[in-house]
């Protein structure tokens, strides 16, 4: 009598290539779109107003070079007015699906 032995293999599998290459494909196209949009902090330097042109839907985080937190804004449609920042040098962190950027600006 012959006997035969079955093994069954279950292999759990990481993301496919596909899956992956696409996500890295994502990641790359939002970088490109934000340094592909001019983000603009003007004037800089500024004697009392300045407004930031971002891509609509990024959120806009301004410090102090000091390091004091001054706020978040949601960019609506056409860019943030920032009123009211007293004298000194702020860096605006502009993020968009993930991605970040810089822009550094002072006030006189």
């Amino acid at each position: 009598m012959k006997h035969v032995i079955v093994f069954s293999l279950v292999l759990l599998s990481p993301p496919t290539f596909a899956q992956t290459a696409g996500n890295e494909i994502e990641e790359v196209r939002v970088k490109r779109e934000l340094a592909s949009y001019e983000v603009v902090v003007s004037p800089n330097p500024s004697v009392d107003n300045v407004f930031i042109n971002a891509p609509e839907g990024s959120i806009c985080r301004i410090v102090s070079a000091a390091g004091t937190y001054v706020g978040t804004w949601e960019v609506r449609e056409k860019g943030i007015d920032l009123n009211d920042l007293g004298i000194g040098t702020y860096i605006a962190t502009i993020t968009l699906k993930g991605q970040t950027i810089h822009r550094r600006f002072v006030i006189l």
